[in-house]
Order: structure tokens, then C-alpha cells, then sequence
């Protein structure tokens, strides 16, 4: 009997590709990454589901989003905005280093 004939090829070959698949797959992507901004919508979508969508960049962004699910939803801040924490943060002293004295 022969071995690695056409069929065992072909088979060979759709494993090898469903593999690259799976791991394309697998890999994180950085487009899939979303945008955090200063305002979150929370949006009630009823059956004790609420959702946030935290990528708006001001106020009136968010109010437009808001009303158009309702009147369930709302908006605040963001506090995993990133731009708060650098606006709040204070420097940090530098220490000198001590020089040897001169005799």
C-alpha cells in the first residue's frame, strides 16, 4: 500500500490551514481595543440588563447616545478615563545626591 498519496495531502493541508485559522483567531488584536473617553452612556435594555459605553468625548456626545435608548438611560463619568489621573497627579520630589565634602 502507498503512503502520502493525493487524499492524505489535501487532508494534511486543510489541518494545516483550520490551525492557522485558530491561531489567528487566538491572537489579540490592537484594532479590537476600545476607546476610553471622559463620559460613559449607561443604557438600561431591560431584562436586568444594563450596558455602558464609555467611549464619548463630551457631554452632549453622551446625552445623544443616551436619548436615544430612553428615558432609562444616563450619563457620568468615566473613572478609568486615563486623562483624570494625569491631571491629578502631583510630581514627585527628586532627592539630591550627597556630594562628598571637600576638605
Amino acid at each position: 500500500m502507498q503512503t502520502g498519496g493525493p487524499i492524505e495531502g489535501a487532508e494534511m493541508r486543510k489541518l494545516l490551514l483550520l490551525g492557522c485559522f485558530i491561531v489567528a483567531a487566538l491572537l489579540p488584536s490592537r484594532l479590537a481595543l476600545a476607546y476610553e473617553g471622559p463620559w460613559c452612556a449607561i443604557i438600561n435594555n431591560g431584562y436586568e440588563t444594563i450596558e455602558e459605553l464609555c467611549s464619548m468625548r463630551s457631554y452632549e456626545m453622551c446625552r445623544a447616545e443616551a436619548m436615544r435608548w430612553g428615558p432609562t438611560a444616563h450619563c457620568r463619568q468615566n473613572g478609568r478615563y486615563p486623562g483624570y489621573w494625569a491631571a491629578h497627579r502631583e510630581p514627585i520630589p527628586r532627592k539630591r545626591a550627597k556630594r562628598p565634602r571637600r576638605n
